[in-house]
């Protein structure tokens, strides 16, 4: 379809559903209001911190996991509410200081979901979030050079020794894809213990990494 037609059909979209601020509702072409970007302040961080861990090297997270964001962020995870993507990016791209350190590296991949799971909830939330923002910084975004071959307990739900028994080998890579000798950012949603990134991160060493760091949205 030709640019102008997509620019057309955008135009067209917004006008029939509006794009709103994703915590008060009130329409704002931002999808962030500054009210609402005041209130959530407090909860604000721009860490990078480095993990003594021999898969990734760096986490970095924008907001801490409470009130008013782990409510909006499990709306969005449990109840079909995907537009708080938009939200989410806006405000993991309005901190400088994560930005710029994302630019040093080649490639950005969120965890992958088991495809049952991701065809009941109609989408991966990870990948949402992290296309807009590899989009945004220019920077390779490959969605499935990690593949997840098995269903899993909720991480939720479980104590951290379970937690990482449940997502051991859960994840394969995907040949197909090229990151020998790349610089990588694995991209989720929350970080609690830390289980998911460090398996995920496993397999992407094992697969030819130079290095990789995580990014989270929140961490609880």
């Amino acid at each position: 379809m030709p640019q102008k037609l997509l620019d057309l059909f955008s135009k067209i979209l917004d006008i029939i559903f509006p794009p709103k601020c994703g915590f008060c509702g009130k329409i704002n072409k931002d999808y962030l209001c500054k009210k609402c970007e005041v209130k959530i302040k407090y909860l604000k961080r721009d860490s990078i911190k480095k993990v003594k861990n021999a898969f990734f090297k760096y986490h970095l997270y924008a907001y801490n996991y409470k009130n008013e964001i782990r409510e909006k962020m499990l709306n969005y995870k449990f109840h079909d509410e995907p537009e708080l993507a938009e939200t989410f990016s806006k405000l993991m791209l309005k901190n400088e200081k994560i930005c710029r350190f994302l630019k040093t590296y080649d490639i950005i991949i969120p965890v992958p979901m088991y495809r049952k799971k991701q065809i009941l909830r109609g989408y991966n939330q990870a990948d949402l979030i992290a296309k807009k923002v590899a989009k945004e910084l220019n920077i390779e975004y490959i969605k499935d050079a990690l593949i997840k071959t098995k269903q899993t307990k909720t991480q939720s739900s479980l104590s951290a020794k379970e937690r990482q028994n449940n997502v051991k080998d859960a994840y394969t890579y995907n040949t197909k894809q090229k990151i020998k000798d790349k610089k990588i950012i694995l991209f989720d949603d929350i970080y609690t213990t830390g289980s998911t990134a460090k398996e995920c991160s496993r397999i992407l060493k094992l697969s030819g990494a130079k290095e990789v760091s995580v990014l989270t949205f929140a961490k609880d």
